[in-house]
């Protein structure tokens, strides 16, 4: 008897706990652009995508542990093609309480562009460069759940926010 009272009540408190990620959360202060990724061993200039963002929670709950998936894309020959695929926890266990924002979150992708000894500002103009989008997704015990998409802006970035932690 006890046993069933208490798995009534872990059912009771989890559900009660359950927050629809997709309306808990709301995306603020987000930029995005080409970050610098140095020279490869074939003295190309290398620029990833880049897209940094807080996470403000407008739910009357707090939230704990929630993941993001990240996937930049491009288009190549008309079709759709996966860059990257970036994983990165947004809110720690610790939590985010009602009407707080998160740390500032920067993600960037492996995955670029190169250009062969030409300057970095060209990349925009050059004939084989593709537009990136950032699909974000949030995760949290094991549901996934589409978040927003974005078109990574053609600039390049010189540095990133001071209060980031590249992921």
């Amino acid at each position: 008897m006890r046993l069933s009272a208490a798995l009534l009540l872990a059912c009771v408190a989890t559900a009660c706990n359950q927050v629809d990620l997709k309306t808990a959360f709301e995306i603020t202060e987000l930029s995005s652009g080409y970050h610098d990724a140095g020279v490869t061993d074939t003295g190309d200039n290398k620029l990833v995508p880049s897209i940094s963002f807080r996470m403000k929670n407008v739910s009357a709950e707090p939230i704990r542990s929630v993941d993001m998936v990240v996937f930049f894309w491009s288009v190549e020959f008309e079709q759709p093609k996966e860059l990257d695929e970036v994983i990165i926890t947004v809110i720690n266990s610790d939590g985010l309480a009602p009407g707080a924002t998160s740390d500032m979150v920067v993600v960037r992708s492996k995955q670029g562009f190169a250009l062969q000894q030409q300057a970095r500002s060209e990349l925009f103009k050059h004939r084989l460069f593709r537009d990136s989008t950032a699909k974000l997704f949030l995760k949290r015990a094991g549901k996934l759940v589409a978040f927003g998409e974005y078109t990574i802006d053609r600039r390049v970035l010189l540095a990133a926010p001071t209060e980031s932690a590249s992921r």
